[in-house]
Formats: C-alpha cells, sequence, structure tokens
C-alpha cells in the first residue's frame, strides 16, 4: 500500500484528528467573544445616540420658538401703538397747533384783547384775513374791494368764509380815528387793516392773505372756472362793463357774457361779475358774488391732487402777498384737505339784523347795531359758542352809539 492510500486510511481511524481540529477552530472562535464581550463603545455609543431621544422632543421645541415669536411679536406691537400716539400727539401739534400761539408776546401788536386771546387759545379754530385789493397801476393807493375772514374749523370739521362790510363804520386808531373798514388798508396796509378788525370785532387774528387784482384771474383760470348765476339784463350790462376794464388791465381777451341764468365763467369773467356794486342791494350783494365765487375756487381747490394745487400756488403767488409761512401753509391746506366734509359755511357782518344805513356828514356808512350784538352773533358763527365781547369792544360800541345820537345828519335822516 502506497503512502497516500495509508495516510487516508488513517485519517478515518483517528477521528481525534478531527476533534482536534475542531476544538482548535473553538479555541479560535474564543476571541471573538472576548472581542464582542469588549465591544461595549458598540453599545456606548447606541445609549448616547439615545439620549438626544430623552431630551426635549422636537413638539417641544417648537413651542418655544413659537413663545418666542409670540413675545416678540407683542413687543414690536406695543413698540408700535406707543409710536402711533406719540406720532398722533406730535401731528396733532402740527397740524392743529392755533396760529393764536404766538400771542403770548405783545397783544397790543395786532390790537388783541386779553379777553379774545384767551377764548381762541382754548380752540382749534384758525382764522385767516383776507384782503381784496385793486393793485392796478391807475388806481392810486390800494383799494380793499374785498374783506373777508377765512375759518379753518378743526373742532367742528368745516370750513367758514365771513364777508365783512367794507363801508362799515368802525374805529381806526387816534389818528384817523373813526371812518370806513376799507380805509383802514388804505391808510396802514394789512397791518392796520388787521388791528382795525380785532379791535372792532373782538377777533383774535395775526395773520392775513393779500390778493390783488389780477390773482382772481389766475385762481378760477387754475380751477378750470366757476358757476355764477346771473339774475337780470341789468346785472349782465354791468358785468360786461366791469369785464371790458379786467380785459384791459389785465390784458385778457375774455368774450361777454350773452345770456343771463347759471353758466361757467373764466377768471376774467369772475372778477368782472364779483366787481358789479350797482346792482340789486349794492355792497350787499357785491359781498356775496364774492363768497360765491371764493367758495367754488376753495372748494374746487381741495379736490385737486397735489401736483394741481402746486400749479394753483404757482400761478398765483406772483399776485399774493401774505404772513403766513410755507410750513403753515402747507400744514393748514393738507389738514383742509383731510376734512371729511368739504361743505363752506357762508356768512356775513354786520348782519342783516343788526345793520343800518345811514348818512354822517353826508358820507354813507353802514352803521353796526350794536357792535357788541354783531360780535356775539360773529362767535356764534365762527365758533359755534357764546362769547362775552371784551371791554375795549364794548367802549367802541358805546361810542358809536353816542356818535349816532349827537350827530346831526344822522338823526335828521332817522326822523
Amino acid at each position: 500500500m502506497n503512502n497516500r492510500k495509508k495516510s487516508v486510511i488513517e485519517n478515518k481511524r483517528n477521528p481525534s484528528l478531527k476533534k482536534s481540529s475542531n476544538k482548535n477552530l473553538r479555541q479560535d472562535t474564543h476571541p471573538q467573544k472576548i472581542v464582542k464581550s469588549e465591544y461595549k463603545p458598540k453599545q456606548n455609543f447606541q445609549k448616547e445616540k439615545t439620549k438626544p431621544v430623552v431630551l426635549p422632543t422636537p413638539r417641544p421645541r417648537k413651542k418655544k420658538r413659537f413663545r418666542g415669536f409670540i413675545k416678540k411679536l407683542l413687543r414690536t406691537i406695543l413698540l408700535l401703538i406707543i409710536f402711533l400716539i406719540a406720532t398722533g400727539f406730535a401731528i396733532n401739534a402740527f397740524f392743529l397747533g392755533n396760529v393764536t400761539s404766538d400771542l403770548k408776546g405783545n397783544l397790543s401788536q395786532y390790537e388783541i384783547s386779553a379777553e379774545a386771546a384767551s377764548f381762541a387759545k382754548r380752540h382749534k379754530i384758525v382764522n385767516v384775513a383776507i384782503f381784496g385789493v385793486d393793485g392796478r397801476d391807475d388806481v392810486e393807493g390800494e383799494r380793499t374791494d374785498t374783506i373777508m375772514i377765512a375759518t379753518a374749523d378743526y373742532e367742528h370739521s368745516k370750513v367758514k368764509v365771513t364777508s365783512l362790510m367794507r363801508d362799515t363804520y368802525v374805529y381806526i386808531n387816534e389818528k384817523y380815528d373813526y371812518d370806513k373798514l376799507n380805509a383802514a388798508y388804505a391808510y396802514g396796509g394789512p397791518s392796520l387793516a388787521l388791528k382795525t378788525i380785532n379791535q372792532n370785532f373782538d377777533t383774535a387774528i395775526t395773520d392775513y392773505v393779500t390778493i390783488d387784482f389780477s390773482a382772481m384771474v389766475s385762481m378760477v383760470n387754475a380751477v378750470d372756472g366757476v358757476t355764477i348765476d346771473i339774475e337780470t339784463e341789468e346785472e349782465l350790462d354791468w358785468v360786461n362793463e366791469y369785464l371790458m376794464d379786467v380785459n384791459e388791465k389785465v390784458e385778457t381777451g375774455s368774450p361777454f357774457l350773452e345770456e343771463t341764468g347759471s353758466q361757467i365763467v373764466d377768471g376774467s369773467q369772475a372778477l368782472a361779475y364779483c366787481r358789479v356794486r350797482y346792482v340789486g342791494d349794492g355792497d350787499f350783494d357785491r359781498t356775496l358774488r364774492q363768497r360765491v365765487v371764493f367758495e367754488q375756487v376753495l372748494s374746487k381747490t381741495l379736490d385737486l391732487d397735489v401736483k394741481e394745487q402746486y400749479n394753483l400756488v404757482t400761478a398765483t403767488l406772483p399776485y399774493v402777498e401774505t404772513s403766513l409761512s410755507t410750513l403753515e401753509m402747507i400744514k393748514y391746506g393738507a389738514n383742509l384737505a383731510l376734512m371729511p366734509s368739504k361743505d363752506i359755511e357762508q356768512s356775513r357782518f354786520p348782519t342783516d339784523e343788526l345793520i343800518s344805513l345811514d348818512m354822517l356828514d353826508g358820507v354813507s356808512y353802514v352803521i353796526p347795531k350794536t357792535l357788541v350784538a354783531n360780535i356775539e352773533a360773529f362767535y356764534q358763527f365762527v365758533y359755534e359758542t357764546a362769547y362775552t365781547p371784551s371791554v375795549t369792544a364794548t367802549e367802541i360800541s358805546d361810542e358809536i352809539e353816542g356818535i349816532l345820537d349827537y350827530s346831526p345828519s344822522y338823526k335828521s335822516d332817522n326822523n
């Protein structure tokens, strides 16, 4: 038997060799058990991996973030509310500040009584005097054909226009004594005219706007005309008569009006209409025509957009003199534009019930009956509340009554 076969047979007969080899295999695998038992880092890794699961879950984390967002939002809203409140007070002070705030100085500068100044400071109502002067080169001096008080009533959200009769018998000063109201402007310009109004009507007006002969033409044209109502043929004739003069002096070529009734007119035609005096009730109807035109210009101006308003200002600025600063004009104009109502209320003083047309030394005057009663009516219209006239205004009222009582011409005309 060869050696190879012998070896095979011996292996079959000796299984111990096989067992021995299996034993060796088990011994070889034993270290694997050791390795397995020592593979604790893997187990530890798994434990560490599960630790974040024990920590706050994603749901609580979202709640925390949401709560933080809510806190920031509430804080922002609170700061915004505080800002808006502060801004509101600032806007109130800026827009609604009364022009009488400068009355802290010398009241005699404007001939304003202490009673009128104190009353005005308690109200958010702004009054500005409007003077319409002739302004033509061939006219000596500057005559105030129009005297108005424009009122921005921020308490009642109203705009008001008050005409003052230019022939009203008033006290001017020690130099000029008593005369017609429109004489004050001719004697001392807008400053004296303003003082005269404050003394006789017990107002607290510190600002004025003077518009000359040509300004009305530009203003009306800038708002694309106004509507007037010519009632009679006589009135139509006078409008065309004045229109010839306006066209010549202002260098326009507006055509004559051809018929009575309601119609839209341009600036020159509107100015001619405002100048008519010798029809109907004379100066009474004249002031009414002026208010009608002025009201429409003002109302249309408030409805214009910013660009159109700017064009209107630039068109009329060369013909306007005013004590108002640019900032004041902007703030009053802006607040007027924000008023919910664009309706304009009108009135005239002295009123029909408290007036008489009389002659003094051969001159015709509009006599207030009495000045105190007219002051009370004026305050009721402008401020919509009662007012007790000052001592100064009461004294002027008494003096006017005394002058009338001792005037021979007044007595003879009223006997």
